[in-house]
């Protein structure tokens, strides 16, 4: 098999393993009776922060599994890329939308999702089948994805006094 056709099917794959395991995620932490390290991989309470992590854990165990079967030198580069994207874009269709209608409307949030997860593998796409891109691309790339990680497993454990990290739900931020 070719190595587009390769890129092609992962990116597919991973796709549908990211729109079904994060959507299951979004139970977990509640279905393991609030265990603190399920809370920190998965979402933990239902603020936007939170729910960025429907994409974020997915996505990067799929990419570690991913690393048997697709060598690429942009491969760190994608992946960076593909966690960054959903970090932008929900929050983006989120308050965009929420600002125009004044509140939030659950069939929007979840396509908003789903749109999210499909341009982060559309960019990973396109980064794969690229040229490969100058080394400092995958050193920034590391730095990035450590960045993420950090924020990710600091943030849930003692999330900043924000609007981001407010669950409006349940009136409290953090875990259970």
């Amino acid at each position: 098999m070719d190595d587009l056709k390769k890129i092609k099917i992962f990116c597919i794959v991973g796709f549908a393993f990211v729109c079904v395991f994060g959507s299951l995620s979004h139970f977990f932490y509640d279905w393991s009776g609030n265990n603190i390290i399920i809370g920190v991989l998965f979402p933990a309470n239902e603020s936007t922060w939170e729910h960025l992590k429907l994409a974020i854990f997915p996505m990067l165990l799929f990419f570690l599994v991913g690393a048997k079967f697709i060598k690429n030198e942009n491969y760190i580069f994608a992946l960076f890329i593909t966690l960054l994207t959903p970090m932008i874009v929900i929050p983006t269709i989120f308050y965009t939308y929420t600002a125009i209608v004044g509140s939030s409307i659950i069939w929007i949030d979840i396509l908003s999702y789903f749109i999210a997860v499909f341009i982060s593998w559309l960019f990973c796409y396109l980064i794969l089948k690229h040229e490969p891109f100058n080394k400092y691309y995958t050193i920034s790339s590391l730095i990035g994805i450590a960045i993420i990680l950090v924020c990710y497993l600091t943030f849930t454990l003692n999330p900043p006094k924000n609007f981001l990290f407010y669950d409006y739900a349940n009136n409290r931020y953090g875990l259970k």
